[in-house]
């Protein structure tokens, strides 16, 4: 899939104050009519949207964002592949490349709708940013979330017959890989305190899971005041049961997969859910040069990873 920089029709300028001209945004080669179709996209009052770059947990947070806002009904949840219960936006027009289709999913969802994207902030729908609909932001370490990214990417087909220190070697090829990443997220780090932006981290969810679903019910205005419902979502998110659990693994999504190579190398959906995992997988030289292209980034944007990802919070 061919990537180009491109330009959206305006910017969130009411939102975050800086000069926009310079951040630079890349999506799939002719696609200018599919980013207008978002930025145009309307909104129902009780949109909710999760956000994030991809394999950050996205699908971790999405189940549990869905059973808030879907009165925890775990049977539905057991039922219907994610994917359908809460569309990605992106998908269609990246796998079908059909214009006119693309937003079907999201548009036929009833509401509540929980909708899913990979889109940086200024890529969004324009209403986002005037509406302020709630929306769940996850950030993950990038080393972690590039290497489960590649394993993604070995089960559809796109790499297929690649290792991982090629595609890794790949990514440090492409001068921007930092930007895009430290940028996406540090925009919705900058409105972690707007109250209707909730800001995580996949380390966060994994040191804190209680924590984290008291914070986000609370945020939803679904709080959980009983105990044997805190359990049984902490037993339902748990990275044995999402593991084991077919409709968080993509596999309708996988079914959709019309590349030659899909399903010639199957790797789990919920693979490893660890913290730092990177660090024996990747070469040694291959993680330092990365750091030192993400520090240029996070030095140029004055914040840190370890605020990014929430690390010294308690």
């Amino acid at each position: 899939m061919e990537r180009v920089q491109v330009t959206p029709r305006s910017y969130p300028t009411n939102l975050i104050d800086k000069d926009w001209s310079n951040r630079k945004l890349f999506f799939r080669k002719n696609s200018d009519d599919f980013l207008n179709l978002v930025h145009d996209m309307k909104l129902r009052d009780d949109d909710v949207w999760i956000v994030t770059l991809p394999k950050c947990g996205t699908t971790w947070m999405q189940e549990l964002l869905w059973l808030l806002l879907n009165n925890l009904d775990f049977d539905e949840a057991l039922a219907k592949d994610q994917e359908i219960r809460s569309p990605f936006l992106e998908f269609d027009i990246l796998v079908n490349e059909d214009l006119e289709r693309s937003l079907r999913p999201v548009e036929e969802l009833k509401s509540p709708r929980l909708i899913k994207s990979h889109l940086s902030l200024a890529l969004l729908p324009s209403q986002l940013w005037q509406r302020k609909n709630k929306v769940i932001y996850v950030f993950r370490n990038p080393l972690d979330s590039i290497v489960s990214r590649y394993y993604h990417g070995v089960s559809f087909g796109i790499h297929y017959g690649k290792s991982l220190h090629q595609y890794f070697d790949e990514i440090l090829a492409n001068e921007d890989f930092a930007a895009e990443i430290i940028e996406h997220a540090y925009e919705f780090y900058q409105l972690r305190n707007e109250p209707w932006v909730y800001y995580t981290s996949f380390e966060r969810m994994k040191k804190d899971l209680r924590g984290v679903i008291n914070d986000v019910s609370i945020f939803l205005d679904k709080p959980i005041n009983e105990e044997p419902i805190m359990e049984r979502l902490l037993k339902h998110l748990s990275f044995e049961e999402m593991k084991k659990n077919p409709t968080t693994n993509h596999l309708w999504e996988r079914a959709q997969i019309k590349h030659k190579n899909a399903g010639k190398e199957i790797h789990p959906f919920v693979r490893r859910g660890e913290v730092n995992g990177y660090k024996d997988e990747l070469k040694p030289e291959q993680i330092e040069k990365a750091n030192a292209c993400i520090k240029k980034i996070l030095d140029n944007n004055s914040v840190t990873m370890e605020e990014l990802l929430l690390l010294n919070n308690p």
